[in-house]
C-alpha cells in the first residue's frame, strides 16, 4: 500500500477521533504479512466460537489472520470462504437462534446475500498502525460507538447524493462487516455498510461498539477530502472527546 496513505490516515485519526480504536484493513493473501495465526478454539456449550470473539486480540493492537484450520464458527466460514449448507442454516436460524421464522425465510435470506470470494488463503485483520508497503487492503473495518458511526455515516454522505450510500443488511454479524464489503468492492460506488446487528455476536463487543465498513478504494476517496468536511468544525469539535 501506499504509506502516504497510511500516514494520512493516522494524522486524521489524531486530530478528529482521537479517543477510538483505529481502523483495521482486511484482506486476503495467500501468506501471513507478519500476523498472528491462532489456535482453533476449544470446544464449548455452545458448539461454536463467535469470529468477534476471536477478533478480541485485534481490539489490542495485534494483527490476526485466519484460515479454515482456525476459524471457530461454521457462519465466519461461510462469510469468509463461501459454502451454503442449508439444513446448519436452518437448524441454527430457526431452532437454534430464532432469527428466521421458517425455511423458506432462510432460503429467501441465503439467496440474495452475496457470497464470499476468497482471493487467497488466509483473511488478514491489521491495525492501521501496523500496515507495511506489501500490505493491500481490501476493505477498512471501523469499531465505534454511535458519535463516531454518525461522523462517519456523514462523511461518507459528503459527496454521494444517492440515498443507500450506506447499508444495513440483516445478516450474521462476521457476514456484514466481510462479505457485504468484500462484495462491494466490485461496485463502481462501492456503499459503506454499518454492521454490529447481529444479537448472537452483541456478548462478544462492547455494549456501545458497531462496525461501519467501507471499500479500500472508497476509503481513499473519504481521506483525500477529510478536511473539508464538517469533522473540522463546531459541529464535530465538541462531540470528538465525548
Amino acid at each position: 500500500m501506499d504509506i502516504s496513505i497510511k500516514n494520512r490516515v493516522m494524522d486524521l485519526w489524531e486530530r478528529y477521533f482521537p479517543n477510538a480504536e483505529l481502523p483495521v484493513a482486511v484482506f486476503y493473501s495467500g501468506t501471513l504479512h507478519g500476523a498472528e495465526y491462532p489456535k482453533k478454539p476449544a470446544d464449548n456449550q455452545r458448539g461454536y466460537t463467535c469470529l468477534f470473539a476471536q477478533l478480541s486480540r485485534l481490539h489490542k493492537g495485534e494483527a490476526l489472520a485466519f484460515g479454515p484450520e482456525n476459524l471457530g464458527c461454521f457462519g465466519a466460514m461461510k462469510s469468509i470462504y463461501g459454502g451454503y449448507n442449508e439444513d446448519a442454516e436452518v437448524k441454527l436460524l430457526v431452532e437454534i437462534e430464532r432469527f428466521k421464522k421458517n425455511r423458506e425465510c432462510v432460503r429467501s435470506m441465503c439467496s440474495v446475500n452475496p457470497e464470499a470470494s476468497p482471493k487467497g488463503r488466509y483473511i488478514i485483520f491489521k491495525p492501521w498502525n501496523t500496515l507495511t508497503e506489501e500490505d493491500n487492503p481490501e476493505i477498512v473495518c471501523i469499531f465505534a460507538k454511535p458519535d463516531m458511526i454518525s461522523a462517519l455515516h456523514t462523511w461518507a454522505s459528503f459527496d454521494i447524493s444517492q440515498l443507500d450510500n450506506i447499508i444495513v443488511p440483516h445478516g450474521a454479524g462476521c457476514e456484514v462487516m466481510l462479505t457485504f464489503a468484500f462484495a462491494e468492492t466490485e461496485h463502481k460506488m462501492p456503499r459503506c455498510v454499518l454492521g454490529g446487528m447481529d444479537t448472537a455476536m452483541r456478548l462478544c463487543l462492547k455494549p456501545d461498539i458497531q462496525t461501519f465498513s467501507i471499500a479500500y478504494k472508497r476509503f481513499e476517496e473519504m481521506v483525500s477530502f477529510a478536511d473539508e468536511t464538517f469533522l473540522d468544525t463546531y459541529i464535530w469539535q465538541p462531540l470528538k472527546n465525548r
